[in-house]
């Protein structure tokens, strides 16, 4: 039931934020009145002299109260009511900031999430790299200064260094990037970036693919770097690229695509050849 002095029934607000307990008390309310208790043939129960104590009850003479129709919990957010749910004041609670361009290019729809967490983290240059390792204290710059990129052997490795200015990782971005129509795209990730950010809203399966093959390239290559660095492992470029062409097209079998004729084509460029992945346009 609807409480006739704390819930939020009428503009007014709740009548308890002008009407004190003892008041409503002293004209023989309950405190736990609800408004069908206040409400008699078609006007209020309240004192007369209340209406003089607080004018803004007056505002209420006009209210029309169907007593046959059930109470309902809205969310007032700003001038705007709502049907109360959990989403509805998530939305109206929530800090918001301005939807970055880099969303539809790291989280889209089918992604492969420790891809897009890792992609993330680089677009954010969060990586724990040797450059920012370097920018730490004295001690750590000393121990490190003999270190260098454990792909290439020639540089300390960097977000830009990784992704893909390293002659290994080079190889490999040159390797993979024909089979998404990026071949013009240059092994520097300001280019990459920039070429996918201008593809960020197209949900072509070319821009598709692209997204998968950027993500699972700087996966598989800050893999080995790790696996080089903490367990002196390490892979020729061939594999990374198998790996990298072999994660793609799993995840490209698992989708659904419109029947076209240039989707066939890059089905068949990635040698897929399932009829039941092509739904008909509509």
């Amino acid at each position: 039931m609807t409480s006739a002095w704390y819930d939020r029934w009428c503009e007014c607000g709740p009548l308890a934020s002008f009407i004190s307990p003892r008041i409503i008390l002293a004209a023989g309310f309950s405190l736990h009145d609800s408004v069908k208790d206040v409400w008699a043939d078609g006007s209020w129960k309240w004192p007369t002299a209340w209406r003089d104590l607080f004018p803004v009850l007056i505002q209420l003479d006009n209210l029309q109260l169907n007593p046959n129709s059930r109470d309902r919990f809205l969310w007032k957010d700003g001038d705007k009511s709502y049907d109360h749910s959990s989403a509805c004041v998530w939305q109206s609670i929530r800090a918001r900031e301005t939807e970055v361009d880099l969303v539809n290019v790291v989280w889209f729809s089918q992604c492969i999430p420790r891809h897009a967490f890792l992609m993330w983290l680089i677009m954010r240059r969060k990586l724990l790299t040797q450059d920012k390792i370097l920018q730490w204290d004295l001690t750590r710059r000393k121990n490190m200064n003999m270190m260098c990129c454990l792909l290439c052997f020639e540089n300390n490795d960097s977000h830009e260094h990784l992704f893909f200015e390293c002659k290994f990782s080079a190889q490999i971005w040159c390797s993979v990037r024909d089979k998404v129509n990026m071949g013009t795209v240059d092994p520097k990730w300001i280019d990459v970036t920039n070429w996918l950010l201008a593809r960020g809203a197209s949900k072509s399966v070319f821009n598709y693919s692209s997204r998968l093959i950027v993500a699972a390239s700087a996966y598989f290559i800050w893999q080995e770097r790790n696996t080089r660095l903490f367990k002196n492992q390490t892979r020729p470029p061939d594999i990374i690229i198998s790996l990298i062409l072999q994660t793609v097209r799993y995840k490209l079998m698992g989708a659904k695509y419109k029947r076209m004729d240039k989707v066939r084509r890059f089905l068949e460029l990635w040698d897929i050849h399932d009829d039941s992945m092509l739904v008909d346009a509509g």
